[in-house]
């Protein structure tokens, strides 16, 4: 008896063979691992990004959603709010139900967005089931020109200016723009910012408080203080900034000009006003202690600063400093 197959036989198994093969490649390649991912819409104006990871876990009404970001372009640290929330909007909306918790990660790119972890990332936006509101946190740092920026603010107009709301950390509401009380005057106080040698140049006129007028009578113990002040914050505030130039202005003529570098303010100048202020407070004490009068107080107090100031600028090379002589040190 034969037991082999016939022709037409060997030509039905290998048919079958074949459609079973391909039914187990389909499977196989159905149950693997799927294309991500679904992207949101971007509107014009608004960074590109590209999600990587969506990774969603729980039930259609509990659902816990994390998704993972590459940027596609550079960003500056504010520019990132506005990704962060297009993708927040994207994943409330996208199913019937709101997820119950929501993590956004951003990174610097698509591979640092794909590998996860801290390398690259920029920062993150978070809804927990308990929270009215997202919460981001923005781990970019400001580039130089916008330390530079933030710095002059917080010398001119103070630190409130630049303080987060701490109940909008995404920026969701528009922060209402705050006008300057110079803003119409013809005399300001402005800077220039020479990037390259990450160096700014402040040119302050000195005027009556309140109006666009010079003082009646500048005296260089007050001059000193305000340079000492915008040299302070600046360097404090603006971490990449290297030199500081300080150009005083009275009557449309500069009358001080003071220049610095980081080297020197960290050597010879951070303490300055801290100097002044500490003796400041033991020789007024001397009032309370009936030791002294007010007047000479204060008159101690000028040439107290007047000598301290002078110290330390003769310590900066000659070409640094330039003071008119027709402002004289208190003696």
């Amino acid at each position: 008896m034969k037991t082999g197959m016939t022709g037409k036989s060997a030509t039905a198994f290998l048919t079958l063979f074949a459609a079973i093969a391909g039914v187990a490649c389909e499977k196989k390649e159905a149950e693997g691992p799927q294309t991500c991912c679904t992207q949101p819409d971007i509107p014009p104006g608004v960074p590109k990004f590209s999600v990587v990871s969506d990774d969603v876990s729980g039930p259609s009404d509990g659902q816990k959603v994390i998704m993972r970001v590459g940027m596609l372009q550079q960003v500056k640290r504010d520019q990132l709010y506005a990704p962060m929330k297009i993708l927040y909007a994207y994943a409330m909306k996208r199913t019937a139900f709101e997820p119950t918790n929501f993590e956004g990660r951003f990174y610097s790119s698509e591979a640092a967005a794909k590998s996860g972890g801290e390398a690259g990332l920029l920062g993150k936006i978070v809804r927990e089931q308990s929270d009215r509101a997202p919460k981001c946190e923005n781990q970019m740092k400001y580039d130089f020109q916008e330390q530079v920026e933030r710095a002059f603010i917080h010398s001119t107009r103070g630190e409130q200016e630049l303080q987060e709301d701490l109940n909008d950390t995404c920026h969701i509401g528009e922060k209402k723009k705050q006008v300057r009380y110079d803003e119409k005057f013809a005399h300001k106080t402005v800077y220039k910012l020479d990037a390259g040698n990450q160096a700014v140049e402040i040119s302050y006129p000195f005027l009556e408080m309140g109006k666009d007028e010079f003082v009646s009578e500048l005296k260089l113990n007050s001059a000193m203080g305000t340079w000492a002040e915008f040299m302070t914050s600046m360097f404090s505030q603006a971490q990449e900034l290297k030199s500081m130039s300080f150009v005083g202005i009275y009557k449309e003529e500069p009358v001080i000009k003071i220049s610095v570098s980081r080297q020197q303010f960290d050597n010879i100048l951070s303490r300055l006003q801290e100097t002044i202020a500490a003796h400041a407070a033991i020789t007024f004490q001397t009032i309370g202690m009936h030791k002294t009068t007010t007047e000479k107080a204060e008159k101690e107090q000028e040439k107290f600063k007047s000598k301290t100031y002078k110290d330390a600028l003769d310590k900066l090379p000659k070409e640094q400093v330039t003071i008119s002589p027709k402002l004289k040190w208190v003696r």
